[in-house]
């Protein structure tokens, strides 16, 4: 008699063989492929193979063909006779009669004359629509490049879907063809076995691929739960509760109050959420730092040490980055040099002092949930100034700690979301400063000198004559002398307001044309904004 794997190996080659056999000839190669999945050894797999050749099996090609041979055999079972003496036989086409029955009720046996391209999209239409059988056989194909051609990142992708809709033989194949997260398919399928009473099943699987973690099956768990209840089908993945179930960000409980409630429309406000976000840490490039003007290396150094630090972000002890200037034009500066040292990462910038109420309820359109994207790394610019509300300046505070982000609460859905993988960086003034330095590391930025100012000077035409679409802006010596006396938020409050009032294909600024622009005597260009300031040498 055969045992579980065995069973489950026979009726998958089976199944497989039946689907794309006829466009695949080589079926000692095909066997040999489930055969690896399956644990069988040489001997084994020589054996049973054999016997899946025999006329008796390989003359059963359809359903029809396999219901007479069970009526003929039930014939000679009334007549006191036994049709063959070969009662493994028997067993392994009784098999295929099963696998025969489950490939026509997905689709997936065709009529002698269909062409391979029709057979192939037959079959991806089934795994699109969440066949996880479909899902099982085509990642194989892709894997193993057997008719369809060979693409390891959707053949992964369709077995991963199969094991986590709990099929086993989408595990065993994971197991197989994704060595990263075996661990994870170990534990997976200790649960599965042991609750069905397949125990020596599992002993051959920890055999071969290893020890298991008994406390990864609270997702295994919920899916049960769902499956017992009929809120989902054990045969059709689908892809919304799966999102959910396997989400890193949300608690088990409160995955089990929305999967189990059977409220649709608190399932649709969940599955809005950024349920999965990336934990992954980019390596960043410090160049936009290091060239930063002016170049000071103890405020840079400072900068870089943080910004290397932000694998930790998770931990509780950890404490964001926050620049601390009174100048806009340099928190502006870093603000840039940083998304450029994080340029794969989703920067999003947020002014907490125009946040309002609405920004900050505890409901999926919060200010810090909707800024989230799940495909990417989560970097959140923090901008503390001019008036800010204190309850929304209560709730950004409370995001800058890493224990808070881990149990960020809403009340629609009623969960908790841990949004600890997102990363805080701030951006204040130096009124701000002292209120955020018990949770911020703070690195405060000196004013500009005036030579240095000159330097910025320089970089501030180049990048304004882009902006605005001038071909190239020069200043006189005597206009850089007199620029470069103002703080440097209001050398681009100048610049900005001239080159607004002359643009032209090179514009220089002579003294006659900047004139109207400088100011002397306590007279105060408006600017808006903060900045400004007193003259600085």
């Amino acid at each position: 008699m055969t045992d579980y794997l065995t069973e489950m190996m026979l009726c998958s080659y089976f199944t497989a063989e039946v689907t794309v056999g006829r466009f695949y000839p080589d079926k000692k190669s095909l066997f040999s492929v489930f055969a690896r999945i399956f644990l069988f050894d040489e001997e084994k797999t020589a054996h049973f193979y054999a016997l899946t050749q025999k006329s008796e099996v390989v003359g059963i090609t359809s359903e029809h063909e396999y219901h007479l041979h069970k009526r003929c055999r039930q014939y000679y079972g009334m007549i006191g006779r036994e049709r063959t003496d070969d009662a493994e036989l028997e067993e392994i086409i009784d098999l295929k009669g099963t696998s025969l029955s489950t490939a026509q009720t997905y689709g997936l046996i065709h009529g002698a004359n269909e062409v391979e391209s029709v057979v192939c999209e037959n079959l991806t239409l089934a795994a699109e629509n969440g066949a996880v059988l479909g899902l099982y056989l085509l990642g194989i194909f892709q894997m193993e490049g057997i008719v369809f051609e060979k693409d390891g990142m959707r053949g992964i992708s369709r077995l991963r879907r199969a094991a986590d809709w709990d099929s086993e033989e989408g595990l065993l194949a994971a197991l197989v063809y994704d060595m990263f997260n075996r661990e994870e398919y170990v534990s997976r399928l200790h649960t599965c076995f042991l609750r069905a009473g397949h125990n020596s099943a599992f002993e051959r699987v920890a055999a071969a691929y290893g020890t298991y973690d008994e406390t990864r099956d609270r997702e295994f768990r919920v899916l049960e739960k769902a499956f017992n209840q009929g809120i989902v089908k054990r045969d059709t993945y689908a892809k919304a509760y799966a999102r959910l179930i396997y989400s890193d960000v949300l608690e088990e409980k409160d995955k089990e109050s929305i999967v189990l409630s059977g409220n649709k429309e608190l399932f649709a406000i969940a599955s809005a959420l950024p349920l999965q976000l990336s934990i992954q840490t980019l390596v960043p490039d410090m160049t936009a730092i290091e060239e930063l003007r002016p170049a000071r290396a103890a405020e840079s150094e400072k900068v870089m040490l943080a910004i290397n630090n932000i694998d930790l972000r998770r931990t509780a002890h950890y404490r964001p980055l926050c620049i601390v200037s009174d100048s806009g034009y340099m928190l502006e500066a870093y603000a840039a040099a940083i998304a450029k040292c994080l340029s794969r990462a989703l920067v999003e910038r947020i002014e907490v002092g125009d946040l309002t109420g609405y920004d900050i309820e505890p409901s999926q359109n919060h200010i810090f949930i909707r800024s989230c994207d799940e495909d990417l790394f989560n970097v959140y610019f923090l901008f503390f100034r001019g008036k800010i509300d204190d309850r929304v300046f209560d709730t950004a505070k409370n995001f800058l700690q890493s224990t808070k982000r881990a149990k960020f609460r809403l009340n629609q859905p009623s969960i908790s979301i841990d949004l600890s993988m997102v990363l805080p960086v701030c951006f204040c003034d130096k009124e701000r400063a002292a209120e955020l330095k018990p949770y911020c590391d703070i690195v405060r930025i000196a004013a500009p000198n005036k030579t240095e100012r000159k330097a910025i000077l320089a970089e501030m035409m180049q990048a304004k004559a882009a902006l605005y679409g001038v071909g190239k802006i020069e200043a006189q010596a005597e206009v850089e002398e007199r620029l470069a006396g103002y703080p440097v938020d209001e050398i681009e409050a100048i610049l900005d307001r001239a080159i607004r009032e002359h643009r032209m294909p090179a514009l220089v600024l002579t003294e006659e044309l900047m004139k109207p622009y400088f100011f002397d005597n306590g007279e105060k260009l408006h600017i808006y904004g903060f900045g400004g300031g007193s003259h600085e040498d």
